[in-house]
C-alpha cells in the first residue's frame, strides 16, 4: 500500500484499497462472481490484480482499463 493512498481514518477502521491483489481460484469460486469482484477492486483503484487458476494452470493479470494478460503453463 502506497502511503499517499492511506486516508485519515474518520471511524474505527481504515478505508483503503490495495495496490496489488493476488488470488488463487478455488474449486468453489464461481467465475462471474470472481470477475465482478476483480472489476470492482480495479475500479476502486487497485493497480494490478493477479488470478491464479491451478486447475487450468493459468495466471491472469488484470489492470484497470487495459487488456488482460493470460499466461499459461510453459509461459512462466
Amino acid at each position: 500500500m502506497r502511503a499517499e493512498k492511506l486516508l485519515r481514518a474518520t471511524e474505527d477502521y481504515v478505508k483503503l484499497v490495495p495496490d496489488l491483489i493476488f488470488e488463487v481460484k478455488s474449486k468453489s469460486d464461481k467465475s462471474p462472481k470472481l470477475r465482478q469482484k476483480i472489476q470492482e477492486f480495479l475500479e476502486l483503484g487497485t493497480v494490478v490484480e493477479i488470478l491464479v487458476d491451478p486447475r487450468t494452470r493459468t495466471m491472469k493479470v488484470a489492470r484497470y482499463q487495459q487488456e488482460k494478460i493470460v499466461l499459461k503453463d510453459g509461459n512462466l
